[in-house]
């Protein structure tokens, strides 16, 4: 039995590689203003099973509702773009280039903390991460694996590039029960996410990877041992250069204490 779920788990994986190379283009499908959405949701009345074929049959109206669960919900046009760089840096820096798997960036995550002998980078795309964020429970099994690589080929073909990575920053967890780059950006700094500096900006994204590890509230050493590694990969894909890695990595991070 667990050879068969296996296969299809192995046949769906690659259905979906295969796509993500071959449609290998850039979106540049433009942002659609919220109150444009369809907001159209499961009544109560449903019962347990369509509720939770609701995801894959009304994608957007679905992840529509989950960014209105967002209280604090920031645009990416108040976004720096430091921080958005620095997550793309560490989280998948392909992410403007594959779909919504990332074969090649697998491999090259795999290899990386290989050879470096701890988790370096992720294997998992920004959209996957997406779905793990606003879908999907944390268990890991091949079901949830399928249900993971379906609900992202969905989000990719349902929103730009852009508004994938808005909803990320807006639904990933930054540690210190902050959720969403606005509680982030005022639990550690007291800032608005629009006002971080690059030396702000890729301490958060080095947070993403491990969030209660790298809190820099409770483990400040781990935290810039992780921000550091961030610099530098934004420098080695000459987001930033060296100098300015070096000089971010010196500056004051106004955290709150």
């Amino acid at each position: 039995m667990k050879k068969k779920y296996l296969f299809i788990f192995v046949v769906v994986f690659a259905a979906f590689s295969a796509w993500n190379i071959i449609s290998d283009t850039p979106k540049t499908r433009p942002q659609t203003p919220a109150s444009k959405i369809e907001q159209t949701a499961p009544s109560s009345s449903l019962d347990a099973f369509k509720e939770g074929l609701y995801p894959y049959l009304h994608f957007r109206a679905a992840m529509e509702a989950r960014r209105r669960e967002v209280a604090t919900y920031v645009s990416i046009q108040n976004i720096p773009k430091t921080l958005q760089e620095a997550v793309i840096a560490t989280e998948d820096r392909r992410f403007y280039e594959h779909g919504a798997v990332d074969p090649i960036g697998i491999g090259r995550a795999v290899l990386v903390n290989f050879t470096s002998g701890e988790t370096v980078e992720g294997g998992s795309s920004i959209s996957q991460q997406v779905i793990k964020n606003t879908f999907l429970t944390p268990e890991r099994t091949l079901t949830r694996k399928a249900q993971e690589l379906i609900l992202a080929f969905l989000l990719e073909h349902n929103y730009s590039k852009d508004e994938i990575l808005e909803i990320y920053l807006n639904t990933a967890y930054f540690g210190a029960s902050a959720t969403g780059i606005y509680e982030a950006s005022h639990i550690y700094f007291g800032a608005q996410p629009r006002a971080l500096s690059l030396a702000q900006s890729s301490l958060l994204a080095g947070l993403l990877q491990a969030p209660s590890y790298y809190n820099p509230l409770e483990n400040y050493e781990a935290a810039r041992e992780r921000q550091k590694t961030v610099l530098s990969l934004m420098a080695e894909q000459e987001y930033i250069t060296r100098n300015q890695a070096e000089a971010a990595f010196k500056e004051s991070l106004h955290l709150r204490r």
